[in-house]
């Protein structure tokens, strides 16, 4: 039963020559203070008599929020000049008082907003900050992974092999067409360039080396890792995404089955096998396409176009993208799942878990090829 309700708080005054008595009457609590945080500062914007006298002897009750409003009111009133006493005080307003500030700009004063670069950088810091807790997330994501796949080594009938072929034969046997033509289209793009500035120094023929070591080394499993970022993993994310708000993921584990291995592992390990080939086929088609430029605009053969390739490119040097490959596949993966799993409630959340997650996956994708390039470079490959 709420007991303040029969005593609002209120402000009796009583003027006697220049002095006025101000008698607070009621119940003055948190409950009641949108009521009497009003009246206080109705005091401070009418004109008074300079000698000002709070009568605290009516009061019914009073606690900390109470008492703030009270010596707040005091200390401005003091501050404009007023001559302020208080009598009448009770034992435990002088106690709860004694434990209060009094600084006024806490109550006649609202805090200045943040400025146009301070806003920006708050704005900064709560970035900040997310990133942090968004990469503690996903490094504990991928323990979880690398925790499930090594428990798969070690019981191998855990793996769920029908599962992880489907998942091949969408994420890679179908990702085929779009794989071959932009590579086919980056093959001659980078073959037309080449020969337009190699051209100036009579060096067009070096066009079938600029071609074949850019797209084996790095552009063919660049472009492929980037195609599979934005088709494959955000079909991933939705997927899981959609199972989450379906409730399908806890309907797995009211059976007792673990979302780990039924919904991402197979999900990684098929990726991870499916990269490489999809690589091959890249570096493929974008020697088709820069080889078919350089016969069209050079004056070589098809087998003098080959000849060349076989000389511009080791071994090695075709290792180096099929061996970055499974990394892009594992990045990729993990990246588009853990979006997935941090879907909540809303179809508005599948769209923004989905676009960050091709997001993240083509940075870290483009951060671990400049890593790589830079390690195979330092070790002489």
């Amino acid at each position: 039963m709420n007991n303040t309700a029969p005593h609002p708080p209120g402000i009796e005054k009583s003027f006697l020559n220049e002095k006025v008595t101000l008698k607070l009457t009621g119940v003055w609590v948190a409950k009641t203070a949108k009521i009497a945080e009003p009246l206080c500062l109705d005091l401070l914007k009418k004109r008074v008599p300079k000698t000002i006298v709070f009568d605290l002897a009516p009061l019914k009750e009073i606690d900390t929020a109470g008492v703030w409003l009270v010596q707040r009111t005091v200390q401005s009133l003091k501050n404009k000049g007023y001559e302020v006493t208080v009598r009448n005080e009770s034992p435990i307003f002088q106690a709860l008082s004694s434990h209060l500030e009094t600084d006024e700009s806490s109550f006649d004063k609202r805090p200045k907003s943040p400025g146009f670069f301070g806003k920006r950088l708050v704005k900064l810091g709560k970035v900040t900050v997310e990133m942090a807790r968004l990469s503690i997330d996903l490094i504990i994501f991928l323990g979880q992974v690398a925790v499930g796949i090594f428990r798969i080594f070690l019981q191998p009938r855990r793996l769920r092999f029908a599962s992880v072929v489907a998942h091949i034969e969408g994420f890679g046997v179908n990702a085929l067409p779009i794989v071959i033509l932009m590579s086919m289209a980056l093959g001659v793009v980078l073959a037309y360039q080449g020969e337009e500035q190699l051209r100036r120094f009579g060096a067009e023929i070096y066009t079938i080396n600029l071609v074949s070591i850019s797209i084996v080394r790095e552009v063919g499993i660049l472009i492929t890792a980037i195609l599979v970022a934005g088709r494959t993993g955000s079909a991933i994310t939705a997927q899981i995404g959609i199972m989450k708000i379906n409730q399908e993921v806890d309907a797995l584990n009211t059976l007792g089955l673990n979302p780990m291995e039924v919904l991402i592992i197979p999900r990684v390990l098929a990726l991870i096998f499916v990269m490489p080939l999809l690589a091959f086929v890249s570096d493929l088609a974008g020697l088709l396409g820069g080889g078919i430029m350089v016969v069209l605009s050079l004056d070589v053969t098809p087998e003098l176009y080959v000849h060349r390739i076989g000389e511009a490119i080791t071994l090695w040097g075709f290792c180096i993208g099929i061996l970055k490959a499974p990394v892009f596949g594992a990045i990729i993966a993990i990246v588009s799942c853990f979006q997935g799993m941090r879907v909540e409630g809303t179809s508005e959340s599948i769209g923004i878990c989905t676009t960050r997650s091709v997001v993240e996956g083509i940075f870290l994708v483009t951060i671990a090829d400049a890593l790589l390039s830079v390690f195979f470079s330092s070790i002489g490959v």
